[in-house]
């Protein structure tokens, strides 16, 4: 094996090479399309979430998904450069993930696959029309990566960058081997704890660490980096503090300008609720004074609420008018995405 050059990046993140589909995750340009949370496998360390896990369902980063067209919202939001398809298990519902696939590239997007399936030829081959750029195969459990050989072969003969992800459960010297022989990548994720894996891992004997990531796994990494050519380590800390900060900061600039955007990515506003009439009579004196704002409707099964958003100085210099219509006011600062998650409230 020849000299490897390893490159270290942020919250203790490092590698000696990069798919592009990598690199565009690391700038905060990929998007997660979660094509189906139904899985052939039941894997312990599954960190997927309880609204999601085992069940059929469609998200593009945190919006629910029903048509293609809340995919391209969410593409247009955080400005999207690629796409990881991923799951569950996409290949459970190969129809489907052909149909997103070819969704993302007429938006000519770069889009890599995640799959636990030692996909055949005819698989990979329709993949390959599709123009899909990478896919990942992970063994369950780490067991048997013998069997994701040919997919490897096949893939890359079509054309598709191909090799494995796994999580950092143990080090497996036969994955090393296989990854060298195939002259593929090895992209190796710190074991997350989660809600809905944490009792599974603990029970292992895994421990957390002061962050969400499980101990030991940085001496994992090392091993494998040490063993394999085209190596890469990502951990908890990177994707939450420096990935996902990144993708949040794209979107929060991509908001009209009376949203001021924090050095987190988020995005604080004046908050004006209220009932629907009142609100109507917001709008109105909104719009005699000539200012920019935002009116945000929700409708599910949760919600059926109608309130603005505008600038902070805006509520702060119309909030006696605004509170005579009877109106309540507040200063937030929230997250740039669909959830809308709300960080911190300041009432007025």
């Amino acid at each position: 094996m020849r000299e490897k050059k390893v490159k270290e990046i942020e919250e203790g993140s490092f590698y000696t090479y990069l798919t592009e589909g990598c690199r565009i995750c690391r700038e905060g340009g990929k998007l997660v399309l979660f094509i189906t949370g139904e899985c052939v496998h039941s894997c312990y360390y599954c960190p997927v979430s309880e609204e999601r896990k085992e069940k059929d369902v469609i998200y593009a980063n945190e919006r629910p998904v029903e048509s293609f067209n809340d995919v391209l919202k969410e593409m247009e939001l955080m400005d999207a450069e690629g796409a990881g398809i991923t799951g569950g298990e996409p290949l459970s519902k190969p129809e489907r993930l052909y149909e997103y696939l070819k969704f993302l590239k007429e938006c000519e997007l770069h889009v890599h696959l995640y799959t636990s399936i030692p996909a055949g030829w005819k698989i990979i081959d329709r993949l390959s029309k599709l123009e899909l750029d990478e896919i990942r195969f992970h063994p369950v459990g780490l067991e048997s990566p013998e069997k994701f050989v040919e997919s490897i072969k096949y893939a890359k003969r079509s054309g598709i960058e191909a090799g494995f992800e796994i999580p950092t459960l143990y080090f497996r010297d036969d994955v090393a081997k296989i990854a060298n022989e195939l002259d593929c990548f090895l992209n190796l994720n710190e074991l997350e704890f989660s809600h809905t894996n944490y009792q599974a891992l603990t029970e292992r004997g895994y421990e957390v660490d002061d962050f969400y990531g499980a101990l030991g796994s940085n001496e994992i990494a090392i091993k494998y980096m040490e063993t394999v050519e085209k190596f890469h380590y990502c951990t908890a800390r990177f994707k939450d503090g420096v990935q996902f900060r990144r993708r949040l900061m794209r979107m929060a600039l991509n908001h009209p300008e009376f949203y001021t955007v924090t050095e987190d990515g988020t995005i604080l506003c004046g908050l004006i609720e209220g009932e629907r009439e009142k609100i109507q009579k917001a709008i109105d004196f909104l719009n005699r004074v000539s200012v920019e704002f935002e009116i945000i409707e929700l409708k599910d099964s949760k919600n059926d609420a109608i309130f603005i958003e505008t600038g902070v100085e805006i509520v702060e210099r119309w909030r006696d008018d605004l509170k005579k219509i009877g109106l309540e006011l507040s200063i937030i600062e929230r997250y740039p995405t669909a959830k809308r998650i709300v960080v911190e409230v300041e009432p007025l």
